[in-house]
């Protein structure tokens, strides 16, 4: 069997799909390892991982808080990507170091987004590496424009004009390369070929193939995306790491009454919730619904929800474990938060924080099954009715239904896996 390593860098959202896909392949009995942050040792190798530390400057936000104030900065809507890029560059020679060391004797390295050093070591040692994208916002299709969030409204002058799109991404390219200098600095002290594009945008695609791991119903393929790309479906990701007994009172909230109402925020918005939480229980109380709060520990954003039998708050429960109880999801559209809700086949309500957020919230709008909201305008006045519609229209729940049912056929972790194991037989 072949040894796979993983490089990967992000949030919990960006790891939990490589953890999913690991697991199916380690099963398989294939030898894989992740490559990354030591932040996400103890999750990784408490699903049976092989943990392989790759340096870089996220290692430094080691507590809670410097993590919590870490995500609210790279939220900011127009400095947001800088920083991320800036930290991930900050150590990109130990980062390629480590990386250059890890897959000496590997057969197949699979990279994210952020793990710039990957491109770069793969061909220094002429080891076969796929890319993978985890929405389709970050292939900047000119025949499929995502929706941009430091300016939404520009996806107004596609229908105008096409080629207007093709200027901005040479703008917003041109605009980053110098965020990129350290890789070509990189390049340069190790007599290394230059990247073949722009780090952030083409140059992190393989030639070899990128997984674009979200469903088929999500996007289509588009001419200009990366060659040999191909879409696997969702790679849903499960843990549960809430204490039995509070899984066992929230079993006894739910059986005791209607579907609740679910207000979640994933891993990352979830630091940065602010009101969202206070705004969702008045919601739930005017509308006479119950509801289910899950609010991710931070003591902060609830303390001023009064209780009541009609809400029940806990920390953290695996979504797939949830959310096919609930009536509807209201959730940041971060993009494993949203596989599962289509999963669950519920209508959902997205309030986009950042990122691709406000792409995938448009998505699901166009797709039949949800609506979406910026997080500026959620409050009780704006969100209520929405939540009321989803609710009391029937055709959400149709089309929840039959988006969700071609979800699960996809079986996106084994479509994966099985395109993994075509290119090691290649």
């Amino acid at each position: 069997m072949a040894k796979i390593l993983f490089t990967c860098f992000g949030s919990y959202g960006d790891l939990f799909p490589y953890l999913a896909l690991a697991k199916e392949l380690q099963q398989r009995g294939h030898d894989v390892a992740i490559g990354t942050t030591s932040i996400f040792q103890l999750q990784i190798e408490a699903e049976g991982i092989r943990f392989v530390h790759l340096r870089n400057n996220l290692d430094v936000y080691s507590t809670a808080p410097e993590i919590r104030a870490f995500i609210r900065r790279i939220f900011d809507p127009l400095k947001g990507g800088e920083l991320i890029t800036r930290e991930m560059m900050a150590r990109i020679e130990d980062t390629y170091q480590d990386t250059l060391n890890a897959i000496e004797k590997v057969d197949l390295v699979i990279s994210n987004p952020l793990a710039y050093a990957t491109p770069i070591a793969c061909r220094q040692r002429q080891i076969t590496w796929l890319s993978t994208v985890l929405a389709p916002m970050f292939f900047l299709s000119v025949y499929d424009p995502p929706i941009i969030s430091v300016a939404p409204w520009v996806q107004k002058i596609h229908r105008f004009s096409p080629p207007l799109y093709r200027g901005l991404f040479k703008l917003i390219k041109a605009a980053t390369l110098s965020w990129t200098k350290p890789v070509y600095q990189l390049c340069e002290r190790h007599h290394l070929p230059k990247p073949s594009g722009n780090p952030l945008f083409e140059g992190q695609y393989s030639p070899h193939g990128t997984l674009a791991m979200f469903s088929e119903c999500f996007a289509d393929p588009q001419p200009d995306w990366p060659v040999h790309t191909h879409i696997t479906g969702f790679p849903l990701y499960s843990r549960e790491i809430s204490e039995n007994n509070k899984r066992q009172a929230l079993k006894h909230f739910i059986e005791a009454g209607d579907a609740p109402l679910v207000f979640a925020l994933g891993s990352s918005a979830v630091n940065m919730a602010d009101d969202f939480y206070v705004v969702s229980a008045a919601i739930t109380r005017q509308l006479k619904k119950r509801a289910v709060l899950v609010y991710g520990g931070h003591d902060d954003h609830i303390s001023n929800i009064p209780p009541g039998d009609d809400l029940f708050i806990i920390d953290y429960v695996s979504y797939d474990q949830l959310f096919p109880d609930a009536s509807v999801i209201v959730h940041q559209g971060g993009i494993g938060t949203l596989a599962q809700s289509l999963c669950a086949q519920r209508p959902m309500l997205v309030v986009p924080f950042g990122f691709d957020q406000f792409d995938n919230g448009e998505r699901i709008a166009k797709l039949g099954l949800g609506k979406y909201l910026s997080r500026k305008k959620y409050t009780v006045d704006n969100a209520l009715p929405i939540i009321e519609e989803l609710l009391n229209q029937t055709s959400y729940q149709q089309q929840a239904n039959k988006v969700g049912q071609f979800v699960q056929r996809e079986n996106g972790i084994v479509k994966a896996a099985n395109r993994v194991e075509t290119y090691l037989m290649m």
